[in-house]
């Protein structure tokens, strides 16, 4: 009994009609549909349970050929002729009102045997497909802003229903908001709109469920006012979510008059959900793609693109009339990678970010900001006719940035050198107006921080010179241009050659002589100090042997200036041990200059590498001692040997020996320290006095030699020793 009651309750569930029957043919059980009659014009009328069903189709009057058939099937299941059977029927071969599927099938249990019939109005069916094919081909040739119009207009035609709307949400808004990207309404477009999902049908939809409400949707959501202006009385909503599950929007519609039930409108708008979805998802990816193309997404401000066509409309109106002048800034941030790392690329964003608005503020709003990449940004200044107007923004954003900015835990100063670049008739494109402002902007950098430049065409010169340069300096090793001189190093106390100083010369086929000054800095900046580097090594070790040789003096030593990048290198020991058995020259005879800015790049490193050449026996000099930055508090614990005095403090000692106070301090502390002194730049008699007076060990100037090619300082030597 309870599994009948069980099996009861189940067909009851059914929309269809469904009965069962025994092999002869009597109704065992029907289900409410049945019993209720819900499909006309079909076999159901005047049956009940303990009813005959063949008996009542083979004596049935109306539709008597489609009784036959249904009779025929029944009996040969039930003879287990076959298992089951399918049976359409609509208008053109029998006289029904609506479409019919008749399901029949045998259902055994042990030796029990019975039939199963449902039938199904197949009418809503059909609809159903209609009202498909009919939004399918309405939508399927358009697409972007034009897709969602035409599914709205045609979900309604298909559906028969007021309104229909797709939205999109909105991004970062507290309470849940959403706008409209088409709206139908009753007869045309309406116009599209936003609104708070809170206390609307709509709700529930973008947090993921399918909603219908057949009936009486104003008294369901009272507090939605929306629902009053449109007259709602019944609402399918369904969620627009993307290929990684992510909700960007829903599809509604919403009609005046009640709903059967709103499985149909569910079920159609489900289906088209997923190609709007797509189709948004596609939409958001192309904007992406054009924001990012035109955006810096960091900052949210144009990026060299944008602000490149922004620089060609301001160029070609000045041409049109020179009185629309403009200048053009170049920033660049300040020690930023010291930000980024100590403190992460995080902090660094942020940073970035927080320059930004600052920056805003210093603008008009018809000023263009825009960020060119890692720590540089731009303005184009509009309708100015002076460069002062420009001098004065760029003090303006100095002063905006000098107080501190804060990033979480953080407090972090920094400020920018800028270069500004004003509109010229002979400006040929927005890339000439960047560059100029650029060239400014690394003038200013030079000069120290938080400076600006303006930019004139003698900077664009010496800049192209120097590109030039460079080019020459990368081939210059290859080509031999390179040549080292020697400046002698004295004993101050006997007078006789300790050493000798290597300094490298560049003899440019065209440019001649190019100092130090220019080369070193350029060596730096490319790299090639490296390669440099270690040809003078190579270099002085060979001609120091030679000259310890031809002199018989094993004694004398060789000072050559390390780089910090040749410093910095992993193999520098065994490089160094590998010159020194090639060219036969003992560790002690060379002397490695280094600068006090080198010791501070990372102390515990340096300490290390300066333990390993001392271990090897090479001597340790700390050059220009006095013009750094180092700390005295650890001199003392530097495994060094000596102190060359900068020329800059030699030099200020006069006739009489005054002005000798930081030479004399410093001589001091190197006795303390057991450091010996090398004083640099001695060219008079007065100088060498006072030096001696002051017990200064050595020193080298031009009032001994200047620096001499190896041929004239082999004479000199002899010169001297003879």
């Amino acid at each position: 009994m309870e599994y009948f009651q069980l099996f009861q309750a189940t067909i009851d569930a059914f929309d269809s009609q469904v009965a069962l029957v025994d092999r002869e043919g009597e109704i065992i059980a029907l289900n409410q549909a049945w019993k209720n009659n819900s499909i006309s014009n079909c076999l159901s009328q005047n049956t009940s349970i303990g009813d005959n069903y063949i008996n009542i189709c083979e004596t049935i009057d109306s539709n008597t050929e489609l009784a036959q058939e249904i009779a025929t099937e029944i009996k040969a299941i039930a003879r287990s002729e076959k298992t089951e059977a399918k049976l359409h029927y609509n208008s053109d071969n029998f006289e029904l009102e609506n479409p019919l599927v008749i399901h029949i099938k045998q259902v055994k249990q042990e030796s029990w045997l019975g039939v199963l019939i449902i039938q199904d109005n197949m009418t809503k069916q059909m609809q159903t497909e209609i009202s498909l094919r009919s939004v399918v081909e309405g939508t399927a040739a358009v697409t972007g802003k034009d897709f969602f119009y035409s599914l709205v207009y045609h979900l309604t035609c298909a559906l028969s229903v007021s309104y229909a709307f797709v939205t999109e949400c909105l991004e970062k808004t507290t309470p849940g908001r959403v706008c409209t990207l088409a709206f139908w309404c009753k007869e045309d477009f309406g116009e599209n709109f936003e609104y708070a999902l809170a206390n609307t049908p709509c709700e529930q939809v973008i947090a993921g469920i399918s909603c219908h409400y057949p009936r009486k949707l104003q008294a369901i959501f009272p507090l939605d006012d929306d629902l009053i202006k449109l007259n709602a009385e019944s609402y399918v909503g369904v969620p627009l979510v993307n290929s990684s599950g992510k909700i960007l929007g829903h599809l509604v519609v919403i009609d005046e008059r009640p709903m059967e039930d709103g499985s149909t409108e569910l079920s159609i708008l489900k289906i088209f959900a997923a190609r709007a979805a797509a189709e948004l998802e596609r939409q958001k990816a192309e904007q992406q793609l054009a924001y990012d193309a035109l955006y810096d997404r960091l900052t949210d401000l144009p990026n060299r693109n944008l602000l490149s066509n922004h620089l060609n409309r301001a160029l070609e109106k000045y041409r049109r009339d020179s009185k629309h002048k403009f200048a053009v800034f170049f920033l660049d941030l300040d020690r930023f990678k010291y930000v980024n790392d100590s403190l992460g690329h995080k902090s660094g964003d942020l940073l970035l970010v927080e320059i930004a608005r600052r920056l805003k503020t210093c603008l008009r709003a018809s000023d263009i900001l825009a960020r060119l990449g890692g720590d540089e940004f731009a303005i184009l200044l509009e309708d100015i006719q002076t460069l002062g107007e420009a001098a004065k923004l760029a003090e303006r954003i100095q002063q905006s940035l000098k107080s501190p900015f804060h990033l979480g835990i953080h407090e972090v100063f920094t400020s920018v050198s800028i270069g500004i670049a004003f509109s010229e008739p002979n400006l040929n494109s927005s890339e000439d107006l960047l560059r100029n402002a650029d060239i400014a902007m690394y003038k200013a950098k030079a000069l120290g921080t938080s400076k600006y430049e303006l930019f004139d065409e003698s900077l664009h010169i010496q800049v192209v010179n120097r590109l030039r340069l460079e080019t020459d300096f990368h081939h210059s090793l290859d080509r031999g241009e390179f040549q080292l001189h020697y400046q002698p190093i004295i004993s101050l106390v006997d007078g006789q050659v300790a050493g000798f100083e290597a300094l490298s010369r560049w003899q440019h086929p065209q440019r001649g002589y190019v100092s130090p000054g220019e080369f070193i800095a350029l060596a730096e900046e490319t790299g090639m100090i490296i390669p440099l580097g270690w040809w003078i090594l190579q270099e002085v070790c060979y001609q120091l042997k030679e000259w310890q040789l031809k002199f018989d003096n094993p004694n004398l030593t060789i000072a050559v200036n390390i780089s910090q990048k040749q410093f910095s290198q992993p193999h520098l020991i065994d490089s160094l041990i590998q010159i020194l058995q090639t060219t036969g020259l003992e560790p002690q005879s060379l002397q490695l200059e280094i600068t006090e800015s080198l010791l501070m790049q990372d102390v515990k490193i340096t300490m290390e590498t300066l333990r390993q050449l001392k271990g090897l026996g090479c001597g340790l000099h700390l050059d220009d001692f006095g013009t750094g930055y180092s700390s005295l508090s650890y001199l003392h614990s530097l495994p060094i040997d000596a102190l060359k005095i900068d020329r800059s403090f030699v030099q200020t000692i006069d006739s009489k020996g005054n002005n000798s106070e930081i030479v004399e301090a410093i001589v001091m502390m190197a006795k303390s320290l057991g450091l010996k002194v090398i004083a640099e730049g001695i060219e008079t008699q007065d100088q060498l006095a006072k030096l001696q007076t002051l017990q200064c060990l050595y020193g080298q100037g031009y009032l001994f030699s200047k620096p001499l090619n190896p041929h004239s300082l082999f004479d000199w030597f002899i010169t001297r020793t003879s």
